[in-house]
């Protein structure tokens, strides 16, 4: 897929932005802070609803205005055609449309326009809390799969309310009520995950390589607090003697301790803990070939490249690893990239400049 035209009404700084895109190499130029992130940030928001920046809604909203709007037409493989994904952005309330008609909920737009970004941020990915972690496995399962996102979603209502009685000292058929559920709903959450994480981990390793451009391994492994048994029978009955053994300490905590909620991802290098032990470089490259072979299994998943967005990657690698990616990203579809500077390296690139008001074509290779 590809994203053909792209406009924003008081998104951010942008108080109308119209650009129309006619390659699928695409460098965006411009001074920092001027508002090059924004135009990635707005073609992200159109496939899972939110901003890759951690950013509220309404901080998306232009300073003095009610609404923020996106609207996006781009191509896809699949059937041959153009298509329109759009939003409205209000202070607390937000709206979709796909080929110009309204859809009741968000799950409706999933996996119509999927990307994956990667900004400088990433080089903690490894080192952040747990969450951020979380955050990465959850959002790549919903766009392939809305029973996931419904799973995920109702756990952690759940797991919200269960903790609050916990908290309030509600009687105890009620918490074990709300445990029962949670553990039906651990069960789709963490064999999706599991499969997920084991379905990346050659892939992640062979990208590390390409861009290191060593024989380095790289080694993902998942790390859960629930059983790991493939069968719902099994799994049940051994959470049920996990929470049964964390009773005492539950009620002294006043938490739930056993469950998805508390999961991690981390990552070894040659053996060795990449959070703890890997330089700054080795972490960056290996939070890009986690995101590279994300991007692949979509496409393999959903039958069609997804967008990658590719925020200032280039600043921090030197030149024969900014090589490496260029040539290795090569023919994988669309690809936004951001940057101050413009290198030989984006000789065969669209560059589009942006001042904060207006993208404009500069030069066609």
């Amino acid at each position: 897929m590809f994203v053909k035209s792209l406009t924003l009404t008081n998104f951010r700084n942008y108080s109308h932005l119209d650009c129309k895109f006619t390659d699928t190499r695409i460098f965006i130029n411009g001074a920092n802070g001027i508002g090059k992130t924004t135009i990635l940030e707005a073609i992200y928001y159109l496939t899972l609803g939110r901003s890759f920046r951690k950013a509220e809604d309404s901080e998306l909203i232009r300073k003095g205005e009610k609404e923020a709007s996106i609207y996006l037409v781009f191509h896809t493989e699949k059937d041959d055609k153009d298509h329109t994904l759009s939003c409205v952005i209000g202070q607390g309330y937000k709206a979709f449309a796909y080929d110009n008609e309204k859809v009741r909920s968000l799950s409706k737009i999933l996996g119509l326009l999927t990307a994956v970004y990667y900004d400088p941020s990433l080089v903690f990915f490894f080192k952040d809390e747990p969450q951020e972690r979380r955050k990465l496995l959850d959002a790549t399962l919903s766009q392939l799969s809305p029973e996931y996102l419904y799973a995920i979603s109702r756990y952690k209502k759940l797991l919200k309310e269960r903790n609050a009685a916990l908290i309030q000292g509600y009687d105890t058929d009620i918490i074990a009520v709300l445990k029962n559920e949670l553990i039906n709903l651990s069960y789709r959450i963490v064999k999706d995950r599991k499969e997920l994480i084991s379905s990346l981990s050659n892939p992640v390793s062979d990208y590390y390589k390409k861009l290191f451009g060593e024989d380095k391994n790289l080694a993902l492994t998942y790390i859960t607090t629930c059983p790991l048994d493939d069968d719902q029978t099994s799994f049940v009955k051994n959470s049920q003697e996990l929470f049964k053994k964390n009773q005492s300490l539950e009620n002294i905590r006043k938490m739930t301790l056993i469950g998805p909620h508390r999961d991690n991802l981390t990552a070894n290098l040659n053996d060795k803990d990449l959070a703890s032990y890997g330089s700054q470089g080795e972490n960056r490259l290996a939070s890009l070939s986690l995101k590279l072979a994300i991007k692949d299994l979509l496409a393999k998943k959903l039958g069609q490249e997804p967008i990658l967005l590719l925020d200032d990657v280039t600043s921090d690698l030197d030149e024969t690893r900014c090589s490496n990616l260029l040539h290795t990203i090569n023919e994988k579809g669309q690809v936004f990239v951001t940057g101050t500077k413009v290198s030989e390296q984006f000789k065969d690139y669209d560059i589009y400049v942006t001042d904060g008001n207006q993208l404009v074509w500069r030069n066609r290779k």
